[in-house]
């Protein structure tokens, strides 16, 4: 498991960390992960993130941060984005992923990490290839999920992320 801390100050996010809130789908029970860019004042971020797409209008979709069970693979994005984080800070539901120094990459190589990946389409997987180990890839360079494990260790069919 993954030890995190719940934000409650804009001054408690840097450029680099790895953040989740709960998933707008399944009342919550799962999170949806992304990486800040950079702190924008107030309760404003960029962050870069895996998130629904659709590529034939080239937008993002309006049901940003929940799986759809019906969507395809190629539904999936990873853009860079405008958040305010205002609501999860103040209802305790922003997360900050902790890893030791040695486990982690440096602020400026998570980011170009993300940027990497930017505007590419994400062949979204619901147990192999998520939010999450999109954003602990760009962390640690090794890709991880431990919300996918906990579905998949008590043998369940999963719910979207």
């Amino acid at each position: 498991m993954s030890d995190y801390t719940i934000i409650r100050s804009a001054g408690e996010l840097h450029a680099g960390d790895h953040i989740s809130v709960p998933t707008k789908t399944c009342a919550g029970m799962f999170q949806h992960h992304a990486i800040v860019v950079a702190p924008l004042g107030g309760n404003w971020f960029q962050i870069i993130h895996v998130t629904e797409y659709d590529p034939v209008r080239r937008v993002k979709s309006s049901s940003s941060g929940s799986s759809g069970s019906g969507k395809s693979a190629d539904s999936y994005c990873v853009l860079e984005e405008t958040r305010d984080y205002t609501d999860e800070m103040e209802n305790g539901k922003l997360r900050r992923y902790e890893y030791a120094p040695s486990e982690c990459n440096q602020p400026v190589e998570v980011v170009m990490n993300g940027r990497e990946k930017k505007d590419q389409l994400f062949n979204f997987k619901l147990l192999s290839n998520n939010c999450e180990h999109f954003a602990r890839w760009c962390k640690t360079g090794n890709r991880k999920s431990y919300q996918a494990d906990k579905v998949l260790t008590s043998g369940g069919s999963g719910s979207s992320f």
